[in-house]
């Protein structure tokens, strides 16, 4: 199974978004090292990983913004969705910011790219 680790700048605003704007279904918390917690969703048979740090830690530095291609590393996440118009709709009335709107790339293909609220590039994927 894949697992996705985020370290979010707002914890509170990444689990809205990602519960509310993407739709991932929350799948309960796990207690790390030196009292950090991961929050847990369910993303398709992956795990998408979403760490509160412990109070003791140092605030992370904001990742460089940027398209998915600008820079090496980890850039994006692609998920699999069934409702690409609905996702884009939460998306929008929350002012996310998009790499690339809904796209249709051939029948039965359409792709989008929306940024989470730390900047991280998520690929939505609809294939039907």
């Amino acid at each position: 199974m894949m697992q996705v680790g985020i370290v979010p700048g707002d914890l509170a605003r990444s689990m809205e978004f990602y519960r509310t704007v993407i739709g991932l279904l929350p799948k309960g918390t796990i207690p790390v090292a030196d009292g950090r917690v991961l929050h847990l969703f369910e993303a398709d048979g992956a795990t998408l990983k979403l760490i509160e740090l412990a109070p003791g830690d140092r605030a992370p530095a904001p990742a460089e913004r940027g398209s998915f291609v600008a820079a090496t590393g980890l850039r994006w996440v692609t998920l699999d969705v069934d409702d690409l118009d609905l996702i884009a709709d939460r998306a929008d009335r929350v002012g996310a910011r998009w790499q690339l709107p809904v796209t249709q790339y051939r029948p039965g293909l359409r792709v989008a790219i929306v940024e989470d609220p730390d900047g991280n590039a998520i690929e939505l994927v609809e294939r039907r």
